[in-house]
């Protein structure tokens, strides 16, 4: 039983990932709303995106990357993701605490890291730590906050447990508490500090898991303690709401009841409790539940066969399918002009589209290796403009990334979901 602690412990923080904090795209749907959505993500293991089997070339994919998708569903939207492995609930206090005072800072100055056998979680700590100065304006202007943090605050009580196997239901009847305690009075300690940094963010917060095989004898009454931790949350969310924090809880642990198998990579053999994609996704799913005006997950139509990109137009699918051509993606530029709102006009005679919006005046002509914005010729990297028949209906294809960058779009691409975002 020892070493099923050992392996869970090592396993846990044996990220390599130099996560970068990255920026991305926008919005336009309603006046009411910021031009770009910016969104933070702060917290532990999980927040990075870790999976198991990552190296230092790995790109993660974790829940904060989804609710980034989301954010363009919905719009224009920024992600900077300051995640840090192994990191406790006041170590990242103490990270806020430095970025607010504008520092550089360590690891060793969040917490102890001399407890990882691998020295690159340190590294990876170190990496971040150093950026700090760069989270205190990313924090004053965000529109959301995401966050998990918690799972290391629990590592000690949850080895002593597994090491005293005849005492495990004892200790965790009698010392479960004091941790849940401890563990939301440093959540209190932590959210005041952030709101204090983050005066115009929503903060979403996602509760335990905390998984073990649902086979293991104890399995249900550690559950029943994580429900007991995810009400304790609910409980200070409402007292910080009432202080004037918008602080919410993404119910994570409903999601994860007896789908462990499913949603991490824990086994009997090497129990590692980080989530595999379909855990990712079902995180995200908990946070778009709880993030206000939001509560609907989406996601792309189902790709016909041997369509490999779906397009979203502010917020909306466009029904005609990209077209690739010597690996540049077309769209029929009436379909476009429609979403975006953009007025368009056909020169039958010349075979010319124009396109204006913003401010800018788009032509292209069917089959011509050059473009006229806003009166200047500018020469075609792409293949041009072509029309394709539908039955008896002819459509004008044009690249996408060219009309993009010339009526000053928003274009971002995303692999994971093979969806190209596009937001005027």
């Amino acid at each position: 039983m020892k070493r099923f602690v050992h392996v869970l412990i090592v396993s846990f923080f044996a990220l390599i990932v130099t996560l970068p904090s990255i920026a991305y795209a926008e919005e336009g749907v309603s006046v009411a709303k910021p031009d770009v959505y910016k969104i933070v993500a702060l917290g532990d293991s999980i927040t990075v995106g870790y999976e198991k089997g990552m190296n230092e070339k790995s790109v993660p994919y974790g829940y904060a990357e989804r609710i980034y998708e989301q954010a363009l569903f919905r719009g224009r939207a920024q992600l900077a993701n300051y995640a840090i492995l192994g990191l406790t609930t006041p170590g990242l206090t103490k990270l806020l605490e430095g970025a607010q005072a504008g520092r550089s800072l360590t690891a060793d100055d969040l917490q102890d890291y001399s407890g990882f056998p691998d020295p690159r979680t340190k590294k990876q700590a170190d990496s971040i730590a150093a950026r700090a100065s760069e989270i205190a304006p990313a924090l004053a202007d965000a529109n959301l906050v995401v966050l998990t943090v918690g799972g290391n605050d629990f590592g000690d009580f949850i080895k002593k447990m597994f090491d005293n196997d005849n005492d495990a239901k004892t200790i965790m009847q009698t010392e479960f508490d004091t941790n849940m305690n401890n563990y939301t009075a440093n959540v209190d300690t932590l959210m005041r500090k952030l709101h204090e940094m983050a005066p115009n963010a929503e903060i979403v917060l996602a509760d335990q898991y905390l998984p073990f095989l649902e086979l293991h004898p104890l399995y249900k009454d550690l559950l029943a303690n994580v429900y007991k931790l995810s009400a304790a949350l609910d409980e200070l969310a409402t007292k910080l709401q009432a202080d004037g924090i918008p602080l919410r809880i993404a119910r994570v642990s409903d999601k994860f009841a007896y789908q462990v198998k499913e949603f991490t990579y824990f086994t009997a053999i090497e129990p590692d409790n980080h989530p595999k994609q379909a855990g990712y996704e079902a995180m995200a799913k908990a946070y778009v539940e709880a993030i206000d005006d939001w509560k609907t997950y989406l996601a792309p139509k189902p790709k016909p066969e041997g369509v490999t990109l779906s397009v979203i137009v502010n917020g909306q699918e466009l029904p005609y399918k990209p077209i690739n051509k010597n690996n540049t993606n077309f769209l029929p530029i009436g379909d476009l002009a429609t979403a975006v709102q953009a007025e368009r006009q056909w020169d039958k005679a010349t075979k010319t589209v124009t396109l204006s919006k913003n401010n800018h005046v788009v032509k292209m002509t069917i089959g011509a290796s050059y473009m006229y914005v806003d009166g200047v010729r500018i020469k075609l990297e792409t293949p041009p403009a072509f029309i394709q028949a539908f039955g008896k209906e002819g459509k004008t294809y044009v690249p996408i990334a060219v009309i993009v960058k010339a009526l000053d779009f928003d274009l971002v691409y995303r692999n994971p979901i093979q969806t190209a975002f596009i937001n005027s």
